[in-house]
């Protein structure tokens, strides 16, 4: 602990007074203080002060602490300094006169007193204030009504009950992972830089925990611990017990997609709807073929529908935009961005002579506001349809590597790939704006009135942009053929064509 000074003087306590036999003009014990504050009620009150209860005199250091008075009681939060009774009144009669002798150190005790006040405050608004709950919270003791487990129950169930069920699940596995790897007794004052630098380094150490997930791991419990933060039952800032830590990493995907000879491959196998074997027999019984060519209409309807996740496409409905536009457009709101986002991300795709086939051979007849596919159940609960999403993403995966296995295909892909692939092939068109296929993946942020009134793109041309997922684009001779055109002309007629141009 660090001491200013150690002057001798002959102070004398006596009892609920103190004097000074050097000369000090010392005050009624208790009433220098540096500061003050008084809670958000009006019920508590406190002070940075000396802790005179156990000094026989006043000729050693004194311990600095904040004194809490509430109902009749005190409490004496120490700060782990000592002064000198002088020079603490000195100290105070700076503070007083607005002098800027000693301005750090009393700056650094105020700061202190002040995340006091907002603890106090934090446990009036919860309705559970008392002193000692108040010193189990200074001192960062384990609360037996409040810990880091129990934040992280009411952040599952809060998601829950707002039907976020994919937040909801995100929560509980990355919840067990912790416990896994760090138990069920880690305190408020444990979690810092340190204790986060090394849960990521338990997982970066198994072999079945992916960088993608460790991520995910530590971005859901960063969130957990902001919410601590806020309660003022932890110290510090996520910033920087985060900084380093890698929670904001994910595994390249760039590596997961397939080209358009690939897709196109994928797509005419679709169009046969049977495989046979040398005999010219199926080569699965009815039930499996079906499903596996089910499967993969869901996976090519995906990346041609502007990449849409399953969880979209399953989601679908004929909607007001379909039938205005006669069956030319599908629009939907992303499901993945409606808690993120007070306005959900839309999405308008054409119906390309591809799509048409997909829905003629798998989807319902077009009905206002029903589904279009009709693997999932109107009316069902959230928790429901994520079933449904996860067995017909688990099908979609195994089926689609069983025809990349059929059809010699290097890749293994999964659902996932269609958003990727999508992407990455009108990317490498060469023909399509960056803005459409940002646009058309729902990454646009425009807020202007306009484009809530009409779309950004002519059908026509949306049909031209979303041809290139299923055919290769041509190149560009034009510019090659005019070179060569120049090159086989005299210098005059050059010059004569020249002048034309200019007219």
């Amino acid at each position: 602990m660090e001491v200013l000074s150690m002057r001798k003087d002959n102070t004398k306590v006596t009892k609920g007074h103190q004097s000074d036999n050097s000369g000090t003009n010392n005050s009624v014990r208790g009433e220098k203080c540096l500061a003050k504050f008084t809670s958000s009620n009006g019920s508590v009150y406190g002070s940075i002060t000396v802790d005179i209860r156990k000094a026989g005199d006043y000729s050693k250091p004194l311990p600095v602490a904040i004194r809490i008075c509430h109902d009749g009681k005190k409490a004496f939060l120490r700060l782990g300094e000592k002064y000198m009774m002088d020079d603490w009144i000195q100290l105070c009669e700076y503070e007083k006169s607005g002098r800027r002798v000693h301005l750090a150190e009393r700056e650094e005790m105020k700061a202190i007193m002040n995340k006091v006040k907002d603890l106090t405050n934090q446990l009036i608004s919860e309705g559970s204030f008392s002193l000692q709950k108040l010193q189990e919270r200074y001192q960062g003791k384990k609360d037996d009504s409040t810990s880091i487990y129990k934040i992280w129950d009411e952040y599952i169930q809060e998601k829950t009950e707002k039907d976020y069920i994919g937040t909801a699940s995100v929560g509980r596995d990355c919840r067990n992972r912790f416990i896994k790897d760090n138990g069920e007794n880690v305190e408020f004052a444990d979690i810092d830089h340190t204790f986060i630098q090394e849960w990521e380094t338990k997982m970066k150490n198994d072999p079945n925990v992916s960088v993608s997930y460790a991520g995910i791991n530590l971005r859901t419990f960063r969130t957990i611990v902001n919410i601590a933060i806020k309660r003022n039952l932890i110290n510090g800032s996520t910033k920087e017990m985060f900084k380093g830590t890698g929670y904001n990493k994910k595994a390249s995907r760039k590596h997961q997609f397939l080209d358009v000879t690939s897709m196109r491959l994928l797509y005419d196998f679709w169009k046969k709807g049977d495989v046979k074997d040398k005999n010219g027999k199926s080569l699965y019984p009815k039930r499996v073929k079906d499903a596996l060519f089910r499967d993969l209409g869901l996976f090519l309807f995906m990346y041609l529908g502007d990449g849409q996740n399953l969880a979209d496409t399953l989601r679908l409905k004929y909607g007001d935009w379909y039938y205005a536009t006669h069956g030319k457009q599908f629009q939907f709101f992303r499901y993945k961005t409606e808690e993120r986002n007070e306005d959900a991300s839309e999405v308008i795709f054409p119906v390309m002579p591809e799509i048409k086939m997909i829905l003629d051979r798998h989807a319902n007849e077009p009905k206002h506001n029903q589904r279009v596919f009709p693997f999932m159940r109107e009316n069902i609960t959230k928790k429901q349809e994520k079933w449904v999403i996860q067995r017909y993403n688990k099908n979609i995966r195994k089926h689609i590597r069983m025809v990349a296995e059929l059809l010699g295909m290097e890749q293994s892909p999964s659902p996932t790939w269609a958003r990727h692939s999508f992407a990455t092939n009108l990317n490498n068109s060469g023909c399509v704006p960056y803005k459409y296929i940002s646009d058309s993946m729902g990454h646009s942020n425009s807020s202007d009135i306009t484009s809530a009134y009409i779309g950004d793109y002519p059908l026509k041309k949306m049909l031209e942009y979303n041809g290139y997922l299923l055919k290769e684009s041509e190149p560009d001779d034009s510019r090659a053929a005019l070179l060569e055109l120049l090159k086989s002309m005299s210098s005059e007629e050059r010059k004569a064509l020249m002048k034309e141009v200019e007219k």
